[in-house]
């Protein structure tokens, strides 16, 4: 073979490397992009029902207070999943904010037969306000920069 024979081999060779880590690239960047969309819809639906709940229960005069504390450590669950599976230390951060949030709104490792008193209600109901008018309600997109800017209305010091 001539010299310009082998130099088109190589040429062709390192073409084809190039797609073939290309399209593994595009396919592990695709993997992750619905790794994190389902993650966040799993944070997304939990804080959409407690904010439901805490509204039904102010409603129904708190007749099963119970389920609004589930519903927050359902969301508090589905955040730690989430933040345990993300890659991205900027993401990362804002769901340890997000984390950090919700904590404040937790009472007790108890998750049946809560009892709370006038004041942790009333904290609820400030969370269930801020959760309305952070747009966390059934019918809104998953993608991240809309999710991370409802984090961080909901996060936002009032």
């Amino acid at each position: 073979m001539k010299k310009s024979d082998w130099i088109i081999v190589i040429l062709m060779l390192s073409l084809l490397g190039n797609l073939a880590f290309f399209q593994n690239h595009e396919r592990a960047s695709r993997k992750q992009e619905i790794k994190n969309e389902l993650l966040n819809s799993y944070i997304y639906r939990d804080l959409a029902q407690l904010e439901e709940m805490i509204h039904y229960q102010i409603d129904h005069n708190w007749k099963n207070e119970t389920l609004v504390t589930q519903k927050l450590d359902d969301a508090i669950d589905s955040i730690h999943l989430n933040h345990g599976m993300e890659e991205d230390n900027n993401k990362q951060d804002i769901l340890r904010e997000l984390l950090e949030y919700l904590d404040k709104f937790k009472y007790s490792e108890e998750t049946f037969d809560i009892i709370l008193n006038e004041e942790q209600r009333a904290n609820f109901i400030y969370l269930g306000e801020k959760l309305r008018s952070s747009g966390w309600t059934y019918g809104e997109g998953f993608y991240w920069e809309h999710f991370e800017s409802m984090i961080k209305k909901l996060i936002a010091e009032s």
